[in-house]
């Protein structure tokens, strides 16, 4: 029977179906091969650059340049620029007019090559070994480039060096240490006079966003004089220092619970404490979590206008920031159809950023101050038409114990068909991180399930970013509780406005919110089945065996290790798994190093063993993240196939076979 439904975005008749069981043009092979990641923008000579990641290239990464009238990648395939410091990357190429200085992902050596000839072979510039090379800067006086360097010991998988490098660039595969003593380093940056240096450092157990120390010193060839700390109270963020054109020292920290931005006068850098005058008072974040390098929120147009990006309430806005006069500092919001923005590269009154909306993918645009507005570099794909689109739509709850947590709702919307009997099924995501947060763009992975009749809640649960130093801290000590209540309360919220079926409620997450997903089943009794993509099962294990940067992570999202053993134990899910009472779907990579498809493996067996609905599926040539479009469209297929199965209602033929136990 079909029927008119008001209130929605179309006056066309719609087909009565139940929700979950809609037909959709949004196939898995599209979800596959949407948009690419871009990233790491930067310009030279009146030229924008960006990272991009190439799909039918099996996702290496170009180097993409815009010259004003077209784009191309002068990175020749096969070759693909990504550093692996960190396991993350990130700030990976620099260019100077026709050179392109990068680090290929192949053997993690930094190469120059000259992208103005049609034909040429990159010079390796460091030597081969066990290095990796990442936040490439070029010091033109010295003609070297400035970067960070992590080393591995070949015979200790656990030894790991990081330090700060000079690298000749004269083909002499010259590599000089100039400072050195710290866990980590970042944000190499010289001065416009070229005479000193800035940088980042932080030490075990912090991670970036924890505690940080921004440095001054003294630069010439021979390296860094008479470094010191100016910047980095033992309690704060600091995030993205950078010089402005008349040599003033900017940076981003959160002392007073927001990211915001500070700068210290040419005259309290004679300090021996100098202090910081924040810009722009904002109770909004001018920063993200540093997981990778080469990120960058703002920008100096001219010696007295900053471009910036924060973000309030889940949405990204840009901002204009005239600093003429420090006590009465002036701002304009620009660009108010993206919500979501990164990767903001400023010089010479224009700007290259990367930015999408709720419509419409991430993409590349130039900012200029004559025009002040953005213009996209090229074609903007969407393949999906906009009235199928949708809205997320930011929602703040109360939590069980009285705090307050955030998320993006989606309702289900198909312009063909509607279902007026009863309330639609919910997809909770966990995001990853856990330090990280979940934004307001285009996410096609989400339509995929929205329109065939899903609700989706995108949670930024306590511990996400975007909300202010404390929001991100509350989940100190407490991972695998609050994020999990959080998780839970989300639902009850969502069923007591009747926006969602509570009988028909799953919780799904990746890597760290598959943890949040297996400890919502063995600790809880709110959902009625999970699915968990390589998700952490056993803390210890993860706790005893992972890389440099996230070794000390648990110390304070748990407890520091050994010492906190039984906190461990008592939170890992893979010893509670008796606890599991509903159907359970598992994606592992089999070449996983962070979590061992051993876990996965006896999480799956446990629940079989209960006589519990529950599927295994792995993929031979994926490790911690699925990469391949073959992979994405196979666990789609394979996802909606489960919850056709486990509420009863029919879905789309597919192509892939899922083995669900049990049922």
């Amino acid at each position: 029977m079909k029927k008119p439904t008001p209130g929605t975005r179309s006056h066309t008749v719609k087909t009565h179906a139940p929700f979950g069981s809609w037909p959709s043009s949004i196939t898995p092979a599209m979800v596959a091969s949407s948009s690419p990641k871009r990233f790491d923008t930067m310009i030279n000579d009146g030229r924008l650059f960006w990272c991009e990641s190439i799909a039918a290239e099996k996702g290496r990464i170009g180097i993409m340049m815009h010259d004003g009238n077209e784009c191309q990648c002068i990175l020749p395939r096969p070759l693909s620029a990504n550093s692996k410091v960190h396991e993350y990357g990130g700030g990976a190429y620099t260019i100077d007019k026709t050179d392109v200085y990068f680090v290929l992902a192949d053997d993690q050596r930094i190469y120059q090559a000259n992208f103005s000839q049609a034909d040429y072979t990159p010079q390796a510039l460091t030597p081969e070994n066990n290095t990796r090379y990442s936040d490439l800067i070029i010091d033109k006086a010295h003609q070297r480039i400035i970067a960070v360097c992590e080393k591995h010991d070949d015979n200790d998988a656990h030894h790991v060096e990081n330090y700060l490098v000079a690298v000749a660039t004269d083909g002499s595969q010259r590599v000089t240490t100039i400072h050195q003593g710290h866990d980590f380093y970042s944000n190499p940056r010289i001065s416009p006079c070229g005479n000193f240096l800035l940088w980042l450092t932080w030490d075990h157990p912090n991670l970036p966003w924890d505690n940080t120390q921004l440095w001054l010193a003294e630069f010439n060839e021979s390296g860094v004089m008479s470094p010191r700390i100016i910047a980095g109270n033992g309690n704060e963020s600091i995030f993205q220092p950078q010089w402005s054109p008349d040599g003033t020292v900017f940076f981003v920290s959160d002392r007073s619970n927001w990211w915001n931005i500070y700068r210290i006068s040419h005259e309290q850098l004679q300090n021996d404490s100098p202090q910081a005058q924040c810009v722009f008072k904002h109770d909004a974040e001018y920063a993200t979590p540093q997981w990778t390098f080469g990120m960058s929120t703002y920008g100096f147009l001219d010696a007295l206008t900053i471009l910036a990006t924060y973000t309030q309430n889940g949405t990204w806005r840009l901002i204009k920031i005239n600093i003429n006069d420090a006590d009465n500092v002036t701002t304009q919001n620009v660009a108010a159809d993206v919500s979501t923005i990164h990767s903001l590269y400023c010089d010479n009154n224009q700007a290259c950023l990367i930015a999408a909306s709720p419509t419409q993918p991430a993409t590349a645009y130039r900012y200029t101050l004559q025009e002040n507005a953005l213009t996209a570099l090229g074609e903007i794909v969407n393949p999906i038409p906009p009235e199928e689109l949708s809205i997320p739509q930011p929602l703040r709850y109360a939590t069980s114990n009285g705090e307050y947590s955030h998320l993006l709702f989606y309702p289900p919307q198909n312009t063909r068909y509607t279902c007026e009997d009863g309330l639609p099924p919910l997809i909770v995501i966990c995001h990853g991180g856990p330090t990280g947060a979940t934004e307001s763009q285009l996410n096609v992975k989400i339509q995929y399930w929205t329109n065939r009749g899903f609700a989706v809640a995108d949670v930024n649960y306590r511990g996400s970013t975007g909300y202010g130093r404390e929001y991100r801290n509350a989940l100190q000590g407490r991972w695998g509780i609050d994020d999990v209540d959080d998780m839970c309360a989300a639902v009850v919220f969502l069923g007591e406005k009747r926006l969602i079926d509570r009988n028909r409620c799953v919780i799904k997450g990746s890597s760290a919110g598959g943890y949040t997903v297996l400890a919502a089943l063995a600790f809880r009794d709110t959902f009625r089945a999970g699915v968990s993509l390589y998700g952490i099962g056993d803390l210890e294990c993860l706790a005893q065996d992972t890389h440099k940067f996230e070794a000390r992570y648990l110390d304070k999202l748990i407890g520091p290790y050994p010492a906190a053993k039984d906190v461990y134990r008592a939170r890992s899910p893979i010893h509670f798994v008796d606890n599991i009472n509903c159907p359970l779907l598992v994606f592992q990579g089999m070449k996983d190093k962070v979590v061992p498809p051993s876990q996965a493996q006896t999480l799956y067996r446990a629940v079989k063993s209960k006589g519990l609905p529950v599927a295994y599926v792995s993929y031979p040539d994926e490790a911690h993240g699925f990469r391949q479009p073959e992979t994405i469209a196979h666990m789609l297929d394979s996802e909606l196939q489960f919850y056709g199965a486990i509420f009863g209602f029919t879905v789309e033929p597919s192509s892939a076979t899922l083995s669900i136990e049990n049922l």
